[in-house]
């Protein structure tokens, strides 16, 4: 076992002489440049030994003597040291190579398209075209020429750079060490021979080969690498003008490519910014509607005094409430300029408004305050209308029609709470109750409308009857939230059919719809007097702020469209050709029509009659497509896959304890890397006081004006508000509802309470991500301020901060459509976290880049790429450093105990420690690393040349980039929480995707689907069920009751941030790698054709010897996992004796001795073909010279060690095939019996059930 932890384990690192990361790098550069001249002198050796080199021993050729004299000089001596420093770590080993195929093959290809130019040239000077004479004609024709000459002297250039470039790199000297793309897939055209010949010559020509190998991919691999880069390139100079472009490869480029991807998505730039821009208007309107209504409920918190009953204090509360939205509602306004000014309240309104808080004693300076939040309420409904006025698309001038239209639409605005709503199935005593005056003046409005219709015999008990089957079936409509109920028709046409009725639809555009059964205001009226119409200041305060901001923000966006003169035209003709090659164009013949809730008389949208691209006007009447759009238009799909993905990913983020605080904690890495924690403390403290001040839910006490004020332009700016995985969930919850209110329909029917307490976690969530937002904007508001010292105005500045934190620190509003639609797939969780992490890292960079280019702005820059640099490139392996370096871990054992991680930490950047017995431990420091996205897929490459020390370079650098591109689209394609847990039970069939059983496969169908129903309730459960669990196991006792897993308090508790410690149970993971050892074994047997039709005795061996290829590679990764169980300290006496317990102690000798164990077909299989052959009357595949083959086969693998290669035994059974097989000795043809297996009675099991089965499964079996 490991050693337990001691302090001195450092020097005791720096004595077994461990190479430092860096001086591994730097061992490997140097190595790989001395390689270079090396190289050379060795290509030349190789000629001469293959020109002169017959008949000489091969000690005494060129080669031989050339290595020979470079080991025994200084040379030598040198890179023999810097070789083994640079071998030690994946880093060293990679740096390496690059320097050694880069420089040569750089340079080669500069030499070849230096000679291509110049041999071009000069045959383009042969050809030129001369003007004399027929000058039009000869001008023609040079032009046709010219652009014939061009081409191919790009591809000329491009093909001799190609080759120059590869024949530089194929002279590098570790040819072999390095390999090539060929050695992935034995035997395939470009693997390398590494057979040493005997005979000078032989070998000289095999080292030749291998070189011509070498070159030939690098001339076939170039136009793929060309290719990437053109795209690359095309996108960088011509993103904006690619998707208009008339080339074809540049559309398409676009579209597939580019599109997909960028934040923009389809849309111009300016659409973009102008779109995003509304979201932020309306987002900073909400705000001062929630201030306000805060104001209110902080004045009855004053005004109602505790001790009064509760009965009372709710009654004059609602009392309270209605007449404050009677006296709002009686506002008077006037227009001065552009601007409406609120005036007075109906003085006998605010006369009785008084007299009630009189009545109930509220004070005069409480009276005073709660008149002057209604004020204010008026004055914000003033400012919207006043911007919507300046804004010039209002149809009217006449500031009386403009005074009764806005004084109108206050009046009309309806209320969304009803009391009849709030009723209870269980409480009924509590119920609401309809006044008998409501129900009577209802009945009356049932027998005109019968009357209308001429019904006879229709009285007023007929109508009560009327009125409570409305009652009964009255619902709530899910996005006004106001009454929809059913009625019986009397017209004469339709007698008899039932019609609907939903009471906001009677209202529309400050207009009353009359319909057949509500013809009048006073209808309209008495209906929501029935439903126990809710008449709240605050809710009327809160609509109509919604209401507005969105006209408002609207109205502004169309304007800047409209203004832009690139993005809508006046014609179709002019839209087409400014807006060239795109897939459609708009198609009313009256341009585009919008709709405004205002109404077409009192305003006109200046984007009527317009023409645009498609794909502008979805962008311009804010409908675009995404994704997955037809999906969520099945109810099957959004029942099945997309809702239960939405409650999962709530309960799992807005409402996890854990993830709040590592939501948090995470965030501090985005102030890291911009550089902006490279500042005066004194200004970073005060500036996390002002983020504290100014974030939103404000739970502890009110904020500011002037914070609030300030929380508003960030938001108006699109820098708060913005949380990629918040928003994301918030995206597919309102997919989930819909339209309306996302809580309320989502979480409304779990009760008030509960959607309380969500609506808090979600404040809660998104404050903090703000607090390092708006810590940013600070920083960078700063930052800028010192520079420009006064040349730039401030409110300049100030965009400009909030444009940089934009776009370098995660923002929802950059996340493109593609990605968006992403949440609505049954995979992926949370997709627009790492999409941003991408995004803004690159931004990151290329700002750092221009900010060190501009003279005032060049230390700014240099803090952020060090900060870029350190957060993500150096504090990841540094951390992993010091932890080794404190707990005395080699990095051969890091390589060791990634083995045995699970299978999301195995490529992760992990910090190894140990407790004081020894015991390894594990924290996956890419679970809280914010920018694991992006170093991740390096971290994989690193680590997947660090287990594989043995094998071509190459071929493990193709694996671990593989590896480290599947980490990188692993947010977008795994399963998503829901769909894993559906997969567990269905697809699985009980089992997780870690192993774990769910049930036991014999229990009954009862037990099993209790134990199903759990594991979908576990994976929905909110309040970070998992993580407290865990939590409360280790403090209680010390393990996971059901696996006997190690658990430590300290080692949960930091899962808060992230961080979890877990223990190592190296032996028991060992027990789950043998089950997957014996399923190799099972599948590799697969490989042999079922006894079923006419089997043929070439396919037999066939099938035979690729499972035992398959079986072979499956006990090479056995044999590694016992090496790295020898790394880690444990003896082959512990390892054999777990292998005895599974019944596989012969193989773990086979493993030890580093020898393949071949399988044989099994006997049953042996006798199924037999009697497969017998009873349908065909051949006997199993012929004595079938078994000759096998035999020979299996001879020859047993031979084998773990380290060599797999042979191709192809040509060797072609020859046995034209081979006398009579010549062999006589193999008995089998005469095979069925037996029956033996049971262990101690165990219950047979030896195939012992040798075969997990521990797990052992369990399960020896019960049944």
């Amino acid at each position: 076992m490991v050693s337990p932890y001691d302090p001195n384990q450092l020097s005791k690192l720096e004595e077994q002489n461990e190479t430092n990361l860096a001086v591994s790098i730097a061992a490997g550069i140097g190595s790989g440049l001395i390689k270079i001249p090396v190289g050379l002198a060795s290509v030349a050796a190789e000629v001469y030994d293959a020109v002169r080199g017959e008949g000489v021993e091969i000690d005494d050729g060129a080669v031989a003597r050339l290595e020979k004299f470079i080991d025994d000089s200084i040379v030598g001596d040198v890179l023999s040291g810097l070789e083994d420093k640079a071998r030690d770590t994946a880093a060293g080993r990679i740096t390496e190579a690059l320097v050694q195929v880069g420089v040569p093959a750089a340079r080669g290809a500069k030499i070849a398209g230096q000679i291509a130019t110049k041999a071009i040239n000069a045959i383009q000077k042969g050809k030129r075209v001369g003007l004399t004479g027929k000058t039009a004609k000869n001008l023609a024709k040079g032009q046709v020429q010219a652009g014939k000459l061009n081409r191919s002297a790009k591809a000329g250039r491009f093909v001799a750079t190609t080759t120059g470039g590869a024949a530089g790199a194929a002279l590098v000297y570790d040819i072999e060490d390095i390999g090539t793309f060929g050695d992935i897939f034995e035997g395939s055209a470009t693997s390398l021979d590494r057979d040493a010949k005997n005979d000078t010559e032989d070998e000289a020509l095999r080292r030749l080969e291998n070189r011509a190998k070498f070159f030939g991919e690098g001339v076939l691999l170039a136009p793929f690498a060309y290719g990437a880069g053109k795209v690359a390139g095309t996108i960088a100079k011509k993103g904006k003008e690619l998707a208009f472009s008339n080339s074809t490869f540049e559309r398409l480029v676009d579209k597939y490519v580019a599109a997909p991807f960028r934040p923009r998505s389809k849309k111009s730039q300016e659409l973009f910014e102008a779109s995003m821009r509304v979201e932020g208007q309306e987002g900073a309107s909400a705000i001062v509607a929630k201030d306000l209504v805060r104001d209110i409920d902080d004045s009855f918190k004053k005004i109602f005094d505790k001790s009064m009953p509760a009965t009372d204090k709710i009654k004059n509360k609602d009392e309270l409430l209605t007449q404050m939205d009677s006296l709002l509602k009686t506002s008077k306004d006037k227009i001065v300029g552009n601007e409406f000014r609120f005036i007075g309240f109906n003085e006998k309104k605010l006369k009785d408004f008084k007299k009630s808080l009189d009545n109930i004693k509220v004070s005069k300076k409480d009276q005073d305050v709660l008149l002057s939040t209604l004020i204010n309420s008026k004055n914000a409904f003033n400012r919207l209308q006043s911007d919507l006025l300046q804004g010039g698309n209002l149809t009217t001038n006449n500031q009386g029609e403009l005074l009764e239209f806005f004084s109108n639409r206050l009046k009309s605005t309806l209320s969304n709470d009803y009391k009849i709503f709030e009723n209870s199935k269980v409480f009924r005593s509590t119920n609401y109750v309809p006044t008998d005056e409501s129900r009577q003046a209802v009945a009356q409005i049932f027998q005109n409308y019968a009357k209308a219709n001429k019904v006879k015999n229709y009285g007023k008990s007929d109508a009560l009857l009327d009125v409570d089957r409305v009652l009964q079936n009255v619902k709530m409509d899910p996005v006004t939230k106001s009454p929809v109920f059913k009625f019986e028709s009397k017209s004469a046409f339709y007698d008899g059919v039932v019609q609907e009725q939903n009471i906001a639809k009677l209202v529309t555009t400050n207009k009353f719809e009359p319909t057949d059964l509500i013809t009048s205001q006073k209808d309209l009226k008495a209906f929501r007097d029935l439903f126990g119409e809710i008449k709240d200041a605050r809710r009327t305060i809160v609509n109509n702020m919604q209401a507005m901001s969105a006209i408002t923000a609207r109205d502004k966006f169309y304007n800047t469209i409209a203004q832009n003169g690139r993005i809508v035209f006046k014609t179709p003709t002019e839209a087409q050709l400014n807006l060239p090659n795109r897939p459609g164009y708009t198609m009313s013949r009256n341009g585009m029509q919008i709709k405004s809730p205002l109404g077409e008389e009192m305003y006109t949208n200046p984007m009527n009659g317009k023409f645009t691209s498609s794909e502008y006007e979805d962008a311009i009447k804010f409908a675009e497509k995404m994704v997955f759009d037809g999906f969520m238009k099945e109810n099957l799909y959004r029942y099945g896959i997309a809702i239960p993905k939405g409650i999962a990913q709530v309960a799992k983020t807005v409402l996890g304890p854990f993830t709040h605080m590592r939501n948090f904690t995470s965030a501090v890495a985005f102030s890291y890397a911009t550089g902006n924690l490279f500042k005066n403390p004194a200004f970073i403290l005060s500036s996390f006081r002002k983020s504290f001040n100014t974030i939103q839910p404000q739970l502890l006490y009110r904020n500011l004006p002037e914070d609030q004020a300030f929380y508003r332009f960030l938001l108006d700016e699109g820098v708060v508000n913005s949380s990629s995985t918040f928003q994301d969930v918030q995206g597919l919850l309102k997919d989930i509802a819909k339209g309306g209110d996302v809580v309320e329909r989502v979480f409304g029917k779990l009760g008030k309470r509960m959607t309380k307490v969500f609506r808090g976690a979600q404040d809660l969530y998104v404050a903090e991500d703000d607090f390092y937002k708006i810590y940013n904007y600070l920083a960078e508001f700063d930052n800028l301020k010192n520079a420009y010292k006064g040349a730039i105005p401030d409110l300049e500045l100030a965009k400009r901060a909030a444009s940089i934190v934009r776009n370098t620190v995660p923002n929802y509003a950059y996340v493109s459509d593609f990605v968006k639609g992403l949440r609505r797939s049954p995979l992926g969780n949370f997709v627009s976290f790492p999409a941003e992490i991408i995004r803004t890292s690159m931004n990151i960079a290329q700002q750092g880049i221009r900010e060190i280019k501009d003279p005032a702005l060049r230390s700014i820059g240099a803090r952020r790429l060090i900060g870029f640099g350190t957060g993500v490139a150096i504090i990841p392996p540094t951390v992993t450093e010091m932890f080794r370096g404190m707990y005395g871990i080699t990095r051969d054992q890091v390589a060791a105990i990634r083995r045995f991680l699970p299978e999301w930490s195995r490529e992760s950047t992990i910090i190894p420690n140990k407790d004081k017995e020894g015991n390894l431990y594990y924290t996956d420091f890419s679970h809280g690393f914010a920018y694991d996205t992006v170093i991740n897929p390096i971290q994989s490459l690193v680590a997947n040349v660090e287990g594989n020390e043995e094998g071509p370079l190459m071929a493990d650098l193709v694996t671990g980039v593989a590896k480290g591109a599947g980490r990188l689209v692993e947010p977008f394609i795994s399963e998503s929480i829901w769909t894993q847990a559906i997969a567990d039970l269905f697809i699985r069939k009980g089992r997780t995707a870690e192993g774990n059983q769910l049930w036991n496969p014999e229990d009954f169908e009862g037990n099993k689907m209790f134990g199903g129903l759990k594991h979908l309730s576990e994976a929905l459960a909110p309040f970070s069920f998992q993580q407290l669990k865990r939590l409360g196991q280790a403090a209680i006792f010390g393990e996971d009751p059901k696996t006997g897993q190690d658990l430590s308090v300290t080692g949960e508790l930091a899962g808060f941030f992230g961080f979890r410690n877990i223990k190592l149970d190296i032996p028991r993971s060992l027990n789950f790698k043998i089950s997957d050892y014996n399923t190799t074994l099972r599948n590799s047997r697969r490989f042999l054709p079922r006894a079923e039709g006419n089997v043929k005795a070439d396919d037999i061996v066939q099938g035979y010897l690729t499972g035992n290829n398959s079986w072979f590679e499956g006990m090479k990764d056995m044999k590694k996992d016992i090496e790295a169980m020898q790394d880690l300290g444990y003896s082959n006496k512990e390892m054999a004796t777990i292998f005895d317990r599974r019944n596989l102690g012969e193989d773990y000798g086979f493993l030890r001795k580093n020898k393949f164990k071949p399988f044989e077909i099994p006997s049953g299989l042996v006798e199924a073909y037999i009697r497969n052959a017998r009873e349908n009357n065909y051949n006997n595949p199993l012929s004595r010279e079938t078994f000759n083959k096998i035999r020979l086969i299996l001879r020859s693998l047993s031979r084998l060690s773990l380290d060599d290669p797999f042979p191709d035994l192809g040509i060797q059974i072609e020859r046995m095939s034209s081979f006398n097989m009579s010549a062999l000795p006589q193999m008995p043809m089998p005469n095979v019996q069925p037996t029956a297996q033996n049971v262990d009675p101690r165990t219950n099991l047979t030896r195939t059930e012992q040798a075969l089965l997990s521990p797990e499964e052992q369990v399960i079996a020896s019960r049944t």
